[in-house]
């Protein structure tokens, strides 16, 4: 089974008319891999258009309620402390976390030149964003694509793992998005990013003397993995563990040349 790394958070967009959002309140359609040999496909990457819509915060700043405090005399003359009114303020975007902040300042601009493939230039504009301390989530999505258009794996994976974090309107998003990370760092330490079963796996015990892994069995009971499978896929088939042969991405030797920016895309 060979698929692009990219599946992981591509089959956690919502795509409506070319647009994708994040699922605030469902959960996203499984995307299309992207060709591995030329990259991650524009067309299956999330297309910046349109912001992040989430409840609370609305596209334009310009509509959060006016709570601005009121000067020292208005608020003498109204009988209320000026500290009351000034902590009735909205919070600034900076204070939220990503996935409750408002589209930030820029983001347009920078979406244009993501939809134009100027993939170098859009990486400049969302940089400059999250510099400002006010980078939503989309934000972050697109930044870590702009990294993976130019195998830029080594930030391309803080993105991932910064989405893996804040991504909450998604679960599945988050899942993905985690499961990227992961793949990218086992790859950039030269560990296969297939699911075989790995000699370091923690899941690893002593049971009458013997190491095994013990997975929980659909139905009851538990499926057992020893030494013996390390090296092969191990897949999940109606909420059971099948042990499907040798992995045909490292062979069974679990290793993998390390990852290297630049470096051709790894595949599962």
């Amino acid at each position: 089974m060979r698929v692009s790394l990219v599946v992981a958070v591509l089959s956690s967009f919502f795509f409506i008319s070319g647009v994708p959002l994040l699922a605030a309140d469902k959960e996203v359609a499984t995307g299309a891999a992207a060709d591995t040999a030329a990259g991650p496909n524009p067309s299956n990457s999330p297309s910046p258009a349109a912001p992040l819509t989430t409840p609370g915060s609305p596209h334009n700043p310009e509509e959060l309620p006016d709570r601005a405090p009121k000067s020292s005399t208005e608020a003498s003359a109204a009988g209320t402390p000026e500290t009351a009114e000034s902590a009735a303020a909205p919070p600034s975007a900076a204070s939220l976390e990503p996935h409750k902040r408002p589209v930030p300042e820029g983001y347009a601009a920078a979406a244009e030149f993501f939809k134009q493939r100027k993939f170098a230039q859009a990486q400049k504009a969302f940089e400059e964003i999250v510099a400002s301390g006010t980078a939503d989530i989309n934000t972050h999505l697109c930044l870590a694509h702009c990294y993976l258009q130019q195998k830029i794996y080594s930030k391309a994976v803080k993105e991932f793992e910064i989405l893996s974090k804040y991504a909450k309107n998604s679960m599945s998003l988050q899942k993905g998005c985690a499961a990227t990370a992961t793949s990218l760092r086992n790859a950039m330490r030269g560990v296969c990013p297939a699911n075989c079963l790995k000699g370091h796996d923690p899941r690893w015990t002593l049971k009458a003397g013997s190491k095994v892994i013990q997975v929980p069995h659909n139905g009851g009971g538990y499926d057992t993995l020893t030494p013996n499978d390390i090296g092969h896929l191990i897949v999940q088939e109606h909420g059971n563990s099948i042990v499907k042969g040798i992995c045909p991405v490292c062979e069974g030797t679990t290793e993998v040349p390390v990852l290297k920016d630049g470096g051709p895309m790894p595949k599962l």
